[in-house]
């Protein structure tokens, strides 16, 4: 099957992440102002050489946490480091910690909303955890905290 139009716009434009974010935010009822941990998944893919290590910067923007095109001044001003407004793939994301999937991102989100991750973001509450599959046709936004509604 070829996808259409407005299934795939170009690697830089992914319309399922702009679907599954606002509605995942939706949802849970918060703002990107209340996200307090963010991991993207960003790991290697089969083919050789390739990876998606372009994903994170997408993502940011494609999730609305900032304009297009504002990604990489975003990570270069090291706001997505811990410490930083928004840390980002705390785990080292799939390229520095391990590639198995999403699990590795969930896991991540998962040990910072119990206190438990190496890298902990101290205070943390929310944590949203994203991830594409199916070369882009799928996305999957979920949304972590370790308080009640």
């Amino acid at each position: 099957m070829r996808a259409s139009r407005h299934q795939w716009s170009g690697f830089h434009l992914l319309a399922r992440v702009r679907v599954a974010g606002p509605t995942a935010f939706a949802e849970a009822g918060i703002t990107h102002n209340d996200v307090d941990h963010l991991m993207i998944y960003d790991a290697p893919c089969s083919l050789p050489g390739a990876s998606f290590a372009h994903l994170p910067i997408y993502g940011l923007e494609d999730l609305g946490f900032v304009a297009r095109g504002e990604a990489g001044a975003f990570i270069a001003e090291r706001n997505t480091a811990p410490g930083g407004k928004l840390p980002l793939n705390t785990n080292g994301g799939g390229l520095s910690y391990m590639h198995s999937s999403m699990y590795g991102t969930l896991q991540e989100s998962v040990r910072q909303m119990r206190g438990i991750a190496p890298a902990q973001i101290p205070g943390a509450k929310i944590s949203v955890c994203h991830g594409v599959g199916g070369m882009f046709a799928a996305s999957a936004t979920i949304i972590m905290s370790n308080e009640p509604p």
